[in-house]
């Protein structure tokens, strides 16, 4: 008589089913059954497996959950439950709302956490990096937020809660979870390319620059969908304001007054939508090329014309001295005749001879004479 050998692994455990019904559980080991006309059947099953998935014990759990229970921790989870399962004190899974799933006791000592998932969506910080290793990304979200920036929390499009730096982990088996990320480091924004008119209809382009940091995202979210979109605006329409009620030569002149009336008016709506902006200005002003050539026009004719009157009054100066050395000469004779010496002195060098028919006299007296002879 041929018996029928079934052998049971340590870390398995086998179901015994005679003509389809359970009979028993089958713990490791050797077993021989009688040959008959009896259908034997033992199903094994893998206690190594986290958790434990097969059919017959699925079935097993409907049929004899006192069984099952005997062996297993049974992670039987309501329309709000998320189980979370370790296995000797690590994170072994997550078992999703209005599910089962089996955990073997004899290999490990298991343990279950149910976690109310309606109500309940934060998980604690200590879960926080073992969820992240496990990846289960259908069941519960974990985000980041760095250092220097700010999040906010919005669960079902409902804000939540602002989230400082670190990392977090939130239910979403029943919800949906999104957190919105928030620079706080200052940042720049610049306009360019604005095509203006000034008030005296003269056509230019300008571009402005502004530096800025998000204060209080709260009232940053609660204004506006886009924030740099929204600042971008404020600065452009401001800009358009300033310039159109300014001439040209005001423009020119007055950078910084046009960039303080840029703040002035946009610094209170910017405070209003949790922005600050320490500084705010006109980087370049473009003027048209024919515009441009009428200024260098005007500022060469200027120039001309200072220069010009630079160059009279040096004349003038020039002029007046010349007049009053004369004065001087006439009422001294010794300084008279030394403008004559220094008048000979410089004829002198413009010649290589001079031929005087006088002798010492003549050239002291008759070659260079400022005074008429006989005066």
């Amino acid at each position: 008589m041929v018996f029928k050998t079934e052998k049971i692994a340590d870390y398995e455990l086998g179901l015994l089913y005679r003509d389809r019904a359970f009979q028993k559980v089958l713990a490791p080991g050797v077993y021989r059954f009688l040959p008959g006309r009896a259908e034997i059947e033992v199903v094994k099953l893998d206690l190594r497996a986290l958790p434990v998935r097969d059919a017959a014990l699925a079935a097993l759990y409907l049929t004899h959950p006192q069984v099952v229970e005997a062996h297993f921790l049974v992670a039987d989870m309501g329309d709000g439950d998320l189980g979370i399962v370790t296995a000797d004190g690590k994170l072994a899974g997550l078992v999703a709302p209005r599910s089962v799933a089996f955990y073997a006791k004899a290999l490990r000592q298991v343990k279950l956490e149910v976690v109310d998932a309606a109500t309940a969506f934060e998980l604690p910080e200590r879960l926080v990096g073992p969820l992240a290793r496990l990846g289960a990304k259908d069941l519960v979200a974990v985000v980041e937020v760095v250092s220097d920036h700010v999040g906010l929390l919005y669960l079902d499009g409902v804000l939540q809660k602002q989230l400082k730096p670190g990392r977090y982990a939130f239910v979403k088996a029943l919800h949906r979870v999104d957190v919105a990320s928030f620079d706080l480091r200052l940042q720049t924004l610049e306009v360019t390319g604005q095509e203006l008119l000034t008030k005296d209809r003269v056509g230019l382009r300008a571009n402005l620059t502004a530096v800025f940091r998000i204060v209080d995202p709260l009232k940053a979210v609660a204004l506006t969908s886009d924030l740099k979109d929204f600042l971008y605006k404020e600065l452009q329409f401001a800009l358009r304001q300033v310039i159109g009620t300014r001439t040209l030569e005001q423009v020119l002149g007055d950078k910084l007054g046009i960039n303080q009336a840029i703040e002035a008016l946009v610094l209170p709506k910017l405070g209003d939508a949790g922005l600050a902006v320490p500084s705010v200005g006109v980087k370049d002003i473009i003027l048209p090329g024919d515009v441009r050539e009428l200024m260098n026009r005007v500022i060469e004719a200027e120039k001309t014309a200072q220069a010009n009157v630079i160059k009279r009054r040096e004349e003038t100066a020039a002029t007046r001295s010349l007049l009053n050395t004369a004065k001087l000469m006439e009422d001294n004779p010794i300084l008279l005749r030394l403008k004559e010496l220094e008048a000979l002195e410089k004829v002198s060098e413009k010649f290589g001879n001079v031929v005087v028919t006088n002798g010492v006299e003549g050239v002291l007296q008759d070659l260079v004479r400022i005074r008429p002879k006989g005066a």
